[in-house]
């Protein structure tokens, strides 16, 4: 499996890039993971546990050991286990903390069990159920991390939590996972495809686009886009549909992800498509020259999971190839940069 050069952050890819490709028929989980390894699309293996495990959290140890054999005989590397924190579960009320914490707690055992030693979690996992989950993570070796997804910044008020408490503790086990979408230069062309199938007029479209890039918080247009799409004759579900654009792609510098450190644990390679330009393979939609100065220079050697979402919009393209491409300009990318040990 090839590797980058000691001392880079090493490259990988999650499954939920080939989303598609999972619901063709013949596909199961071994397929996915011996494509991914035959097409040299690790080292790391990332994986959303709800979506690939049947049953999970509650796995026998048969189903256990076979996950273990299909990772093993692929020669990946376990990289992340991607675990939810359903606040939700109930249709009357919220979880409690201590069911939320056990909730959690339950999948971190089975991201131990799996060979995962790394976990993601999304921002409703508190700092007072996270400190509560560090003896566990610290007991089992395995880490929790904080997705930082669209449209979250490091200025947001539940992240300033999260850094505090990271900061206060002090621990290896307890982290933020950063993903490439709260930081887009421009809304990816995919998006395009996906408003004339559902129909949404191409003025709608640009209204959206222009809103998104003017200065500001995204969070506060919300209003104006809703405001100024109905106007424009923009039917509820259309507004619905333009305001993904604000809540998957958010506006943050790509150097302010240098804040977040030294406390990231794993990195979310989010893109929605890899170009061949005049200067070799290019992301029209975020800067990762950028990035890949940042992750170098703060010294960072675990995973880059490679997450292509375009197929939230279109299946014009490739999962595999998508993959491969943004492989190739990364590792491109961070070889270019000065490297220190491993």
């Amino acid at each position: 499996m090839t590797d980058t050069a000691p001392g880079l952050p090493r490259l990988g890819t999650t499954l939920f890039s080939l989303s598609l490709e999972q619901r063709k028929p013949g596909r199961d989980f071994a397929s996915l993971v011996a494509e991914v390894a035959a097409r040299d699309l690790g080292p790391g293996l990332e994986m959303v546990a709800f979506q690939n495990l049947r049953g999970w959290p509650l796995l026998s140890d048969e189903q256990v050991r076979e996950v273990r054999s299909v990772i093993d005989e692929s020669g990946l590397t376990p990289s992340c286990l991607a675990i939810n924190n359903d606040l939700g579960l109930y249709p009357d009320r919220l979880l409690s903390d201590d069911e939320s914490y056990e909730y959690v707690a339950v999948q971190v055992r089975g991201a131990a069990a799996l060979g995962f030693p790394v976990t993601r979690v999304g921002v409703e996992t508190t700092p007072v159920i996270l400190e509560r989950l560090l003896p566990l993570a610290d007991q089992l070796q395995v880490k929790v991390g904080v997705e930082i997804h669209a449209p979250l910044t490091i200025e947001a008020p539940p992240v300033a939590a999260l850094k505090e408490l990271f900061t206060r503790l002090d621990t290896p086990w307890l982290g933020f996972i950063p993903d490439m979408s709260s930081s887009m230069r421009a809304i990816p062309g995919a998006v395009d495809d996906a408003h004339r199938a559902a129909g949404i007029a191409p003025e709608l479209t640009a209204l959206a686009k222009g809103l998104w890039a003017e200065p500001g918080p995204t969070m506060a247009k919300f209003p104006e886009l809703e405001r100024r799409a109905a106007e424009a004759g923009a039917t509820p579900a259309q507004v619905g549909n333009l305001q993904m654009l604000f809540t998957m792609h958010g506006r943050m510098a790509p150097e302010r992800w240098a804040d977040f450190f030294p406390h990231v644990v794993h990195v979310h390679g989010k893109f929605y498509g890899i170009e061949d330009g005049p200067d070799g393979l290019t992301d029209p939609s975020i800067d990762w020259p950028a990035v890949a100065r940042v992750l170098v220079d703060q010294h960072y050697t675990g995973f880059i999971s490679s997450e292509y979402e375009a197929h939230a919009y279109s299946d014009r393209y490739s999962a595999f190839d998508q993959v491969r491409a943004q492989h190739d300009m990364l590792r491109t990318l961070l070889e270019q940069q000065p490297a220190v040990a491993r």
